[in-house]
């Protein structure tokens, strides 16, 4: 019977060495290895297809990790990679530990105790316990466990929310799948990729022939993945999305010191080994939104929509190219007042998508927007004809406010000089009267 073997951090460096042993050990055939949130040894691998599971937040695994699958490809050995990324600690996700009552009490009050950011995210280490004191006041006798370290359920699923070190069994179906060999259902690091700047790091989505999507990350290396929700969306509609991590990328041709032209030569060198011929959606989310923004004036990327969040810099685009703009009004990194600088590229959207809140994120509210507009322009014309329609209901009533203030002042200007006309001729009246009195 074939045999799956999974461990996690120092479990996880135990079924590394698995492959190692023969078959007189007696621990039968392998047909995977799964170490979670740790790197193996792999001069002892030799063909055991092994996938990685681990939280990016720990940079030590995780450039363990990229090391790892570098050496077991140059061998051939198959491999995958998931990452676990921060979670919301939301009622429903309380919910694995907590009645429903008690989730949503608990995460109202770490709400109110700013213990969670705007959008629902852990703001330190749970392991710092300092969330104990609440959780205790809001649960009191009937807290489910004793909130120790290690032992409690609530405890753990705080460390899975933080995503740093910590065992998840988020990816059960996806483990079976690569173990029977399947193809996984979330992002890939897929290697091999190599331009004229050099080697790449790219995740890939969807089947190889479908339209072409590029999504662009922003300066922030810890929110490398921010696009995978959106790209799982595009490739369940047919798209072969690449996310490229010029993180990745050698000679100093990083976030920040890479030029857009630069940025440019990667994308196509990415558009010509992916068979295609031009980019059918191209994002781009802060400094990755200015960089696309940039590189879609390049005729040879053939670039048909564009989609932008909260973009670093706004450039003029082909006027062929079909762009939606999404933004956060409490966006404080890149304020959402930039894109009122630009009224003559409003103009030209096709939909602007605004949130209340949301801060600096791609927020999971823009992902069934953007999948609409991905493969319906004509309903993405309408919600244009639409947001112009209410542009024009607010002429229409500027325009009567405005007439009516001139009308007022109209009448004002008339209503006032006549009062004191008016007033006037009445005190004259009254002394002429006075003097016809005195004469008498």
């Amino acid at each position: 019977m074939p045999l799956l073997a999974m461990g996690a951090s120092s479990g996880g460096a135990f079924v590394g060495l698995l492959p190692s042993l023969d078959a007189s050990s007696g621990i039968g055939k392998l047909a995977c290895i799964v170490p979670e949130i740790m790197g193996v040894n792999t001069d002892v691998n030799e063909h055991v297809p092994t996938l990685f599971i681990h939280m990016p937040r720990d940079s030590h695994t995780a450039h363990a990790v990229k090391e790892n699958i570098e050496d077991l490809t140059v061998r051939k050995v198959r491999t995958g990679e998931l990452r676990a990324e921060p979670q919301k600690v939301s009622a429903q996700f309380l919910t694995k530990c907590l009645k429903e009552d008690q989730a949503q009490r608990l995460s109202k009050a770490f709400q109110e105790q700013h213990l969670v950011d705007s959008q629902g995210f852990l703001r330190e280490d749970p392991r710092h316990r300092r969330w104990i004191a609440t959780a205790e006041s809001v649960l009191g006798f009937d807290a489910p466990d004793s909130l120790v370290a290690d032992e409690s359920c609530l405890a753990e699923v705080m460390n899975v929310a933080w995503a740093k070190h910590e065992f998840t069994a988020q990816f059960a179906e996806e483990i079976f799948d690569f173990c029977e060999g399947k193809e996984l259902k979330l992002a890939q690091m897929a290697p091999g990729w190599k331009t004229e700047l050099g080697p790449i790091e790219v995740f890939e989505f969807g089947p190889k022939q479908g339209p072409l999507a590029v999504a662009i990350h922003g300066m922030a290396k810890s929110m490398l993945h921010e696009w995978d929700h959106t790209a799982k969306a595009l490739a369940e509609e047919g798209y072969h999305v690449l996310l490229p991590n010029f993180h990745s990328m050698l000679n100093g041709l990083t976030p920040g010191t890479i030029s857009s032209d630069s940025v440019s030569i990667v994308v196509k060198d990415l558009m010509r080994q992916s068979s295609n011929n031009g980019i059918s959606m191209l994002l781009g989310k802060s400094w990755g939104g200015g960089m696309a923004s940039k590189i879609s004036q390049d005729t040879a990327l053939k670039v048909q929509k564009m989609v932008l969040v909260a973009p670093a810099e706004l450039n003029p685009w082909p006027e062929t190219c079909a762009v939606a703009l999404f933004w956060a009004e409490d966006d404080a990194v890149v304020p959402i007042r930039k894109a009122e600088t630009h009224p003559e590229l409003q103009q030209k959207l096709t939909l602007f998508h605004k949130e209340k809140t949301g801060g600096h994120r791609v927020l999971d509210a823009y992902v069934p927007l953007i999948r609409h507009f991905s493969h319906q322009r004509a309903e993405a014309h309408k919600v244009e004809l639409l947001q112009k329609e209410e542009s024009a209901k607010r002429s229409a009533w500027n325009g009567l406010h405005t007439s009516f203030k001139v009308s007022l002042i109209g009448l004002l200007g008339l209503a006032v000089p006549g009062y004191f006309l008016y007033r006037r001729r009445g005190e004259k009246d009254a002394r002429g009267k006075r003097l016809d009195a005195a004469k008498e």
